[in-house]
């Protein structure tokens, strides 16, 4: 990475109440990638797991390019239930740790699988190329979008979903620097509205219930 830099976004999505998630500990914790916060409550919708969106609201849409070089606007994934998460390969717990649990997610969910598209965003442009995102999420799941950007669109992305990201300097690391960042998944709906935030540790059986609740409503609901 060429410049390390502090990045702390609220974004507008921290007027709907994500914010008091991420305060409450659901970010990275410093210097570790890790994840505090694992303890959560069931949002207002007492069906639904993790945090939820009431009322709905439309996810910011963007377009990225995904580990095939491929654009990939969220937009054009109406019909099928979309997770969003943002990380970056070089992470060494949440992120695979976080992979692995879509890809139990999966397994519970069966074909239905087929409906949900699950979205890696990188928040380290400047190494994680398309080739980069192929190859590590060819070692969990090909299937799973990894999506990448310039560091100007990636900046946009977080500040519209109010991800927090800080790049700290840290010698022990592979790579010189570790990437503190959010460590909620963003849940989006057949109708391109962001609905719920499930927090890291969630029971891949509770996540593969939810996304099977959103799978199943009637669109345009």
């Amino acid at each position: 990475m060429k410049n390390l830099r502090i990045i702390h976004i609220t974004g507008v999505l921290a007027l709907i109440g994500l914010v008091a998630a991420i305060a409450a500990g659901l970010r990275a914790a410093p210097g570790t990638g890790r994840a505090d916060g694992e303890d959560h409550e069931t949002g207002p919708a007492e069906a639904f797991h993790g945090f939820v969106l009431d009322p709905p609201q439309p996810a910011p849409d963007f377009t990225l390019t995904d580990q095939a070089q491929n654009p990939f606007r969220l937009s054009d994934q109406k019909g099928s239930v979309v997770v969003l998460f943002f990380g970056y390969t070089a992470c060494p717990d949440v992120c695979p740790a976080t992979l692995a649990r879509y890809a139990r997610v999966k397994r519970e969910l069966g074909p239905l699988a087929d409906q949900v598209r699950f979205a890696f965003i990188t928040v380290d442009p400047d190494r994680d190329t398309p080739a980069r995102l192929r190859e590590y999420l060819g070692r969990l799941d090909p299937d799973f979008h990894g999506l990448w950007g310039t560091e100007e669109e990636v900046r946009r992305i977080v500040d519209a979903y109010g991800v927090y990201v800080e790049v700290v300097e840290a010698p022990a690391s592979p790579v010189g620097y570790w990437i503190n960042h959010t460590a909620l998944s963003y849940i989006v709906d057949r109708n391109g509205n962001l609905r719920l935030a499930h927090p890291f540790g969630l029971d891949p059986e509770d996540m593969a219930a939810d996304l099977r609740r959103l799978l199943l409503e009637e669109e345009g609901t």
